[in-house]
């Protein structure tokens, strides 16, 4: 009987990073969809089917597991002279197909017939530079004798 080859642990942490290298970090979509009265004048059958067709359309391109809505909310508020409902809804995507299926989803004609939307989001990396540069931005006078922080 021959002995087992020995395994090195270390090939199993070299092939791990090489995987970890492949991944993207996530990106994530916040949007906010608006009715406009089109959508008011659908009957709810109607109404259901659209939105069906939409998330499934949506769904077939979720590759990973994790991917898709993770948080949705509902909200009413008074705008100007009458009451707009509107829903957000906080998207993850990890891959290429998720974010083109759901950007040419927004880009559809029925939906945009149906509603106001608006995004926000996209690659995270640069997330916590952006912020405190977007806030310091606020506090320092603009002057050539005090540069912006993205000017630096």
């Amino acid at each position: 009987m021959d002995p087992l080859d020995p395994r090195d642990p270390l090939d199993d942490i070299e092939d791990a990073d090489d995987d970890d290298d492949d991944l993207a970090p996530p990106q994530f979509y916040l949007t906010t969809f608006i009715p406009r009265p089109a959508w008011y004048d659908l009957g709810v059958d109607e109404a259901t089917a659209f939105l069906q067709n939409r998330v499934a359309q949506l769904n077939e391109a979720f590759v990973e597991e994790d991917e898709g809505v993770i948080w949705a909310y509902r909200y009413h508020v008074m705008e100007r002279a009458r009451e707009v409902d509107a829903v957000v809804l906080l998207w993850m995507i990890t891959s290429d197909e998720a974010l083109e299926t759901l950007e040419s989803t927004l880009r559809r004609s029925d939906v945009n017939e149906y509603f106001d939307w608006s995004v926000i989001g996209g690659e995270q990396n640069n997330a916590p530079q952006d912020i405190l540069g977007a806030f310091m931005g606020t506090l320092i006078p603009e002057s050539s004798e005090h540069p912006r922080p993205s000017e630096n």
